[in-house]
């Protein structure tokens, strides 16, 4: 779409190294050119539509909008989703209608499921303005209270690829080299893998910071005995799980509200259906709050 004050349209292969420098130089230097070209290069999607949404003013990029692609098998069904992350538009550009058009440009598929696990408390008018919803506000957390429980945890990702289903394997082999944390939780009749990000957080303490859960009832039930098998007893350490990917009343812990909501745009999954893979959150290597 062409716009006065400058031309919102799909980015493509030669557009990177110009939104690289963009994300790098203006929105955080923290992160490396090399670091924010993982957005566009990611490998569980060969044929990718685009590379997400620049904004063009005199022929330079000057505002982007990531879009991580991924195909996946959710309630019995195969979906598009499209993680909407790394929106910036240079200051000296905005209040020309560029930055909303970035959005909605983003967000324009009926059919797809979008998701923003990151957002800003100053996005959020924003967000509400293109049909976002808040996909989960709050977080329960478990510390270890007692001696390991009766159960058994995989850590070895050979040893689960061999015992989990087709599409928990995909999902692994999808994520292989980046920062994930996959355990494979048996009782002896049922099993769960859980996926997990581990960072140090806050007062240097250890998260374990739920991303994926492939039998939420199961890990409900025993999410206190998890966190007792789990955590390490040598430091301070927290599982911490979005609620939505929970099923039912989980055992124990404490419920947190979540410093900015998670959002989505959906009109074919229901919020417990989307996970926090295939996103930003392993590509940038972010920690999740």
């Amino acid at each position: 779409m062409s716009l006065t004050a400058g031309e919102v349209r799909p980015a493509r292969a030669g557009d990177v190294e110009s939104i690289c420098r963009l994300l790098h130089e203006q929105m955080n230097r923290k992160l490396s050119p090399d670091r924010w070209r993982r957005l566009m290069t990611y490998g569980w999607l060969a044929e990718k539509p685009d590379l997400g949404r620049i904004a063009v003013v005199d022929g330079r990029v000057v505002g982007y909008v990531g879009m991580v692609y991924a195909d996946r098998q959710l309630e019995g069904g195969r979906h598009r989703v499209v993680n909407i992350c790394a929106w910036y538009l240079d200051k000296a550009f905005r209040g020309r209608g560029l930055g909303f058009e970035l959005m909605r440009s983003a967000t324009d598929d009926p059919q797809a499921t979008y998701t923003n696990l990151t957002s800003s408390s100053r996005t959020l008018k924003l967000l509400d303005g293109v049909g976002f919803r808040v996909l989960d506000a709050e977080r329960r957390l478990w510390t270890a209270e007692g001696p390991p429980a009766r159960l058994n945890i995989e850590r070895d990702e050979k040893k689960i690829l061999r015992k989990c289903g087709t599409a928990e394997g995909a999902l692994l082999r999808d994520h292989a080299g980046l920062p994930i944390c996959p355990v494979l939780i048996e009782d002896g009749t049922e099993s769960c893998l859980a996926v997990f990000s581990v960072k140090q957080k806050y007062d240097d303490e250890t998260y374990f910071d739920l991303l994926h859960l492939s039998n939420p009832k199961f890990f409900t039930a025993r999410a206190q005995a998890v966190a007792d098998c789990l955590l390490p007893r040598n430091r301070s350490a927290v599982l911490a799980a979005d609620t939505r990917l929970l099923m039912g009343q989980p055992h124990g812990g404490t419920i947190h509200p979540m410093p900015v909501p998670r959002y989505f745009k959906s009109s074919r999954l229901a919020p417990g259906a989307i996970d926090n893979m295939y996103c930003e959150l392993q590509l940038l290597d972010l920690k999740l709050d």
